[in-house]
């Protein structure tokens, strides 16, 4: 039995994927003074975050494959922890969120898994 969805637009899921990343980037990048909210655990924002970071993604771009995705996701997490890290924005880069950040896009390629609401093509 697969789950069915009729016309997935995946314009809507790439807009909805940029948005998404222009929220989380907004949240990661803002003064460590500022931050509040979210989930009580720091770690569960950012696995929260990739988790849904990476299935819009890979709806809104259905042909890219899971090792892309996952890069590009890994990817993201780093770059975010870099500029955590510089000075100017007053945080701390951690590695331990890039793992919280794993384990989100993890979550999110077996939301993806399921059969039907991704294609089959593998990395």
């Amino acid at each position: 039995m697969s789950l069915e969805f009729p016309r997935l637009d995946h314009r809507l899921f790439r807009l909805a994927a940029v948005t998404a990343a222009l929220i989380v980037g907004w949240f990661a990048f803002r003064p460590a003074m500022e931050v509040e909210g979210g989930l009580p655990w720091d770690k569960a924002n950012h696995a929260l975050a990739f988790l849904v970071l990476t299935v819009l993604t890979g709806l809104g771009w259905p042909r890219l494959s899971r090792l892309w995705l996952v890069a590009l996701m890994l990817l993201a997490g780093v770059v975010v922890e870099l500029i955590q890290g510089l000075e100017a924005i007053g945080r701390d880069a951690d590695a331990m969120d890039v793992v919280a950040d794993g384990v989100g896009i993890l979550a999110g390629l077996a939301i993806l898994s399921v059969q039907g609401i991704r294609g089959s093509r593998a990395a």
